[in-house]
C-alpha cells in the first residue's frame, strides 16, 4: 500500500548510525520490533484489520502473535461466526446460550377420519452451542474442526525489499524520527551493550538516551496526532480507536 508521508525504516537506521556511531551492527535487525514497541507506547502504532486461517489441533488454534482481544472475531470454515463463551454463571452454563423457537407447519395424521390436517409445531434449538474461549494466544473451541478463520486488528506492516522482512509503517515527522532514534539507543544499551559516550546510568540528559526518550515521547506523540488529524493522506485509516481518532 502506497501512502504519503511515510518514513522508510532505512532512514531511521541511517540516522541512528550517523548520530550515535554504534560500533556493532547486531542492533539493526531489531529496529523494526523496537519501533513497534515505541509507536505502541506513544499510541501512534498503525493498525489494520487482518483475517487469518488457523489450523485447529485438539480443539485448540494457536494465534502467531499477541491477540487484540477487544476486536477479535472467530469464524468456522463456512464463514459462520463463533461466539465467545462469556458471562458464565455459577452452574458453569453460559448466559449467552439462549434457545430459539421456530414455528413450522406439520402434517397431523393422528386423527381417525382418514383426512390429514395441518397443525403448527415448534422446534427449539440452542443457538449458542458452538463457542470459543481465549486463553492467551490460544483459541479453545468446544467442537471439532480442522481450521477456523480469525479476524482482528494487528500492526500494519509492509514488506521491505532491502531488509527482506515485514516492517511497520512510520509517519514521517522530525520529532518522531528523533524520539525513535533515542528509543533504539536506549534499547540497545538495555541489552548490556556499551557506548563510549552514552550511558543509562548518566545523570546528564544529554548523554542518557532513556531521559531523552521520555522527554521527546509526548512531544512526538502530539505532533504526529495533530499532523494526521489535520491531513487527508490515508494515515487516519490506520487509527480507529477512541484514544486517537474516533469513528462515527
Amino acid at each position: 500500500m502506497k501512502i504519503k508521508n511515510q518514513l522508510p525504516l532505512a532512514r531511521l537506521i541511517g540516522k541512528i548510525d550517523n548520530d550515535f556511531n554504534i560500533s556493532e551492527s547486531d542492533w539493526i535487525p531489531r529496529v523494526a520490533a523496537w519501533t513497534i514497541d515505541a509507536l505502541s507506547q506513544m499510541q501512534i502504532l498503525p493498525m489494520e484489520k487482518k483475517r487469518r486461517k488457523l489450523e485447529v489441533s485438539d480443539r485448540i488454534a494457536r494465534f502467531p502473535c499477541t491477540i487484540n482481544a477487544t476486536e477479535l472475531r472467530v469464524f468456522d470454515k463456512n464463514g459462520c461466526e463463533i461466539q465467545e463463551l462469556n458471562n458464565v454463571n455459577s452452574c458453569g452454563c453460559s448466559k449467552s446460550n439462549k434457545t430459539t423457537s421456530q414455528e413450522i407447519a406439520v402434517i397431523d395424521d393422528t386423527n381417525k377420519t382418514g383426512v390429514n390436517f395441518m397443525r403448527v409445531g415448534t422446534v427449539t434449538a440452542n443457538g449458542g452451542n458452538r463457542n470459543f474461549v481465549l486463553d492467551g494466544n490460544n483459541i479453545e473451541l468446544n467442537f471439532d474442526t480442522d481450521e477456523i478463520e480469525v479476524e482482528t486488528y494487528e500492526t500494519a506492516t509492509y514488506f521491505d525489499e532491502y531488509y527482506q522482512c515485514e516492517v511497520p509503517y512510520i509517519y514521517d515527522n522530525g520529532l518522531l524520527l528523533e524520539a525513535l532514534a533515542w528509543y533504539v539507543l536506549f534499547k540497545y544499551l538495555s541489552r548490556g551493550s556499551k557506548h563510549t559516550v552514552y550511558s543509562l546510568s548518566s545523570n546528564s540528559p544529554i548523554t542518557n538516551p532513556y531521559i531523552q526518550w521520555n522527554t521527546l515521547r509526548p512531544k512526538a506523540m502530539a505532533a504526529v496526532k495533530i499532523a494526521i488529524n489535520s491531513s487527508n493522506d490515508g494515515w487516519n485509516n490506520f487509527f480507529y480507536n477512541s484514544t486517537f481518532l474516533p469513528r462515527g
